[in-house]
C-alpha cells in the first residue's frame, strides 16, 4: 500500500510546530503534524481541570511573546477571523516583597508615578531612555536567525550605531548578571525585587551571565505590551492554528508517536509511528524534539557526524517546574496593597537575596525555604475563565531542582531524591503558607486545588525533560547560537530536508513561536532566480 504524501510533515504540536504548520499552509504547503499524545497544544493545555465552569492553563498561560512577535503579525488576520480574541491589562504585572509592594503599568505616566514613590523615577527613565535606543537591536538578537546572511545586516546596523569600542561594550553588557545591574541602577529594593523575577521565565537566576539583558528585554516587553491572553484559553489559539493547516489541505495525528525520521541517501523522506505507519514528506520534515530525542532517537540509525553527537550528549536540562493550580470561591484579597486584586502576575517573594538563595540552592539540589512564587491572575484579564464571583489562581515556582538532595528549610526528607507524592504535597503546602501570608482569605477559598510535579509535567510533554518548563538549561553556553547545540548548527541538521524547531532551539522557550516561524519563512522564500522571474 502506498504511503501518505504531504509536503511537509511536522513532528509536535506545540507553538512552534503549529506557526510553522500555519505558516507553511498560507504559502500552498500540504501539512501533516503529529502528535504522540492524545490532544495537541504541546506546553498548551486548557482544561476545566478542578470543577466545571473554572478554565486552567495547566502549563503555558500567558501571550505577551507570540502577541508582540513575528508570527502573530503575518498570522493575526486570519486568526481573527477565526475566532481568537485577546484580551490585555494596564497591570500587567507586581511584586510584594519584604520591603513592600509595586506594580508595573503598561501606562508610562503611572509607572514613573510609582518609581518615583519607590525613589528610583530618574533610575527608571534614564534606564528605559538608554535601553530604547537598542531595544530594536535587542528584540532583533533574539529574534534573528544566525545562521542566514540577512542576520549581518543586525551587525552591521550595530556596528554603525556604536563603533567598534561601543559594540565591544556592548557585547559585556549583553553577559552582564542582572544581581549587580539592578544593585548599581536601583536603590529600592522594591524595584529589584519588581524586575529582577522575570529571568526566571527565561530559565536564568539574577546571577547568571546574561540575565540582565533578558530582564530589560522582558520587563520592557511587558510594559509596553501587557499580558494578552486569549479569550477561552490558549486552546482557541490552537484550534486556528491547525484550522488553518486544515483548510489548506492538511491534517493533525494525535496518538501519533514518531519513533524515526526515514531517510534516503542523506535527505528526509517522512516519518515512521510507532504503530508501523509511516507517511512520506516531499519538501521537509521539521522536528520540535529536544537534541537528544532527535540525535539518540529519531536518527539513532542515521550516521551522524561526531560533533553533533556529542553535543547533543552534552545539552542539558534546567530546573524543574511546578503548577498549582486553584478554584477559589472569591476573588483573592491583598493584603499588602489592594491594587494587587486587578494584577495579572504577582511575584511573592522576600527579595534579591532570597531569589538568588533559592535559584543557587535549586541548581544544587536543594528545595528552596523561601521560593519565589508566580501567582498569575488570569480572571483579571479575562473573566470567562470561572464562574461570575469566583476566581482561579495559576501559580508557577521555578526553582525546583530536577533531583531532590536535600531542603533548606530541614523539613522535607529528600529520600530517592524523587518528586513522589508525598514530596510535592509537602512542598506545595510550604508555598500556599508563604502566599497565604499576603492572601489571607486563599485557604477558606479554596474549593479544588492540582498539583502537577516535574514527573506530572514531563507525563504532559516529552520535550518537558525532568519537568524542566523550558526543554534545556537557558544559561548562555545553550543560548542565542548555542542553542540547540554547542556545534553551532542552528535549525539545520545534518539531514538534508530535515530542520530542528522547538524551544530547545533559537530562539528558546516561550510561547512565541519564533523558531517555527524562523525555519518555515526560511522554507517559503522564494530564492532568487524565482523573485527575478516573477519581476
Amino acid at each position: 500500500m502506498s504511503q501518505k504524501s504531504y509536503d511537509a510533515i511536522v513532528v509536535g504540536s506545540g507553538i512552534n510546530a503549529l506557526v510553522a504548520g500555519a505558516v507553511l499552509s498560507k504559502s500552498g504547503w500540504k501539512v501533516l503534524l503529529c502528535e504522540r499524545n492524545n490532544v495537541a497544544g504541546g506546553a498548551i493545555r486548557t482544561e476545566a481541570a478542578t470543577l466545571p465552569g473554572f478554565t486552567h492553563e495547566l502549563l503555558s498561560s500567558w501571550h505577551p511573546l507570540f502577541v508582540g512577535g513575528p508570527a502573530y503579525a503575518e498570522l493575526a488576520e486570519e486568526l481573527t477571523k477565526r475566532g481568537v480574541i485577546y484580551k490585555n491589562t494596564t497591570s500587567p504585572t507586581g511584586v510584594v516583597c519584604s520591603a513592600g509592594t509595586a506594580i508595573l503599568s503598561t501606562d508610562p505616566v503611572e509607572t514613573a508615578k510609582e518609581m518615583d514613590r519607590l525613589g528610583d523615577g530618574a533610575a527608571w527613565s534614564g534606564m528605559m531612555q538608554e535601553f530604547g535606543g537598542k531595544i530594536d537591536l535587542a528584540f532583533g538578537l533574539l529574534g534573528a536567525d544566525f545562521w542566514r546572511t540577512n542576520s549581518l545586516k543586525l551587525a552591521s546596523t550595530a556596528r554603525k550605531r556604536f563603533g567598534n569600542r561601543g559594540l565591544v561594550a556592548t557585547g559585556a553588557e549583553l553577559l552582564e548578571p542582572a544581581a549587580p545591574w539592578l544593585d548599581r541602577t536601583f536603590s529600592s529594593e522594591v524595584t529589584k525585587s519588581l524586575l529582577a523575577p522575570w529571568a526566571l521565565h527565561n530559565g536564568l537566576g539574577p546571577d547568571d551571565a546574561a540575565s540582565a539583558f533578558i530582564t530589560k528585554v522582558i520587563g520592557a516587553a511587558v510594559a509596553f505590551g501587557g499580558m494578552p491572553v486569549p479569550v477561552g484559553g490558549g486552546i482557541k489559539l490552537v484550534e486556528a492554528l491547525i484550522g488553518i493547516i486544515k483548510d489548506a489541505g492538511g491534517e493533525l495525528l494525535t496518538s501519533a508517536d514518531v519513533i524515526k525520521v526515514t531517510t534516503s541517501n542523506g535527505k528526509a523522506t517522512g516519518v515512521k509511528l510507532a504503530d508501523g505507519r509511516e507517511f512520506s514528506a516531499t519538501r521537509s520534515v521539521l522536528a520540535s524534539v529536544t537534541p537528544q530525542a532527535l540525535y539518540q532517537g529519531l536518527l539513532s540509525e542515521e550516521k551522524i557526524p561526531t560533533e553533533i553527537t556529542k553535543s547533543a550528549d552534552s545539552f542539558r536540562y534546567g530546573r524543574a517546574a511546578i503548577q498549582i493550580h486553584l478554584a477559589l470561591s472569591e476573588p483573592p484579597q491583598w493584603k499588602a496593597d489592594s491594587r494587587l486584586k486587578d494584577v495579572a502576575i504577582v511575584h511573592i517573594l522576600d527579595g534579591m537575596n532570597s531569589l538568588s538563595e533559592s535559584v543557587n540552592a535549586s541548581n544544587r539540589g536543594w528545595l528552596a525555604k523561601r521560593p519565589t512564587i508566580v501567582v498569575g491572575q488570569p480572571t483579571t484579564v479575562d473573566p470567562s475563565r470561572a464562574p461570575a464571583g469566583t476566581s482561579i489562581l495559576w501559580i508557577q515556582l521555578q526553582e525546583n531542582p530536577r533531583k531532590i538532595l536535600g531542603d533548606l528549610a530541614g523539613e522535607i526528607n529528600p529520600g530517592d531524591g524523587s518528586w513522589n507524592e508525598e514530596r510535592l504535597n509537602k512542598y506545595a503546602d510550604r508555598v500556599l503558607a508563604q502566599v497565604a501570608e499576603q492572601i489571607p482569605n486563599l485557604f477558606n477559598a479554596i474549593t479544588a486545588k492540582i498539583v502537577l510535579g516535574p514527573e506530572q509535567i514531563e507525563a504532559m510533554n516529552k520535550n518537558l525533560v525532568g519537568g524542566d518548563p523550558y526543554a534545556g538549561d537557558c544559561r548562555v553556553d545553550q543560548y542565542a547560537p548555542w542553542r540547540p547545540l554547542s556545534a553551532a548548527t542552528g535549525h539545520r541538521t545534518p539531514i538534508k530536508n530535515l530542520w530542528h524547531i522547538g524551544a530547545s532551539t533559537h530562539p528558546g522557550p516561550g510561547l512565541g513561536g519564533g523558531s517555527g516561524f524562523l525555519v518555515a519563512k526560511r522554507l517559503t522564500q522564494k530564492s532568487f532566480l524565482e523573485r527575478i522571474r516573477n519581476r
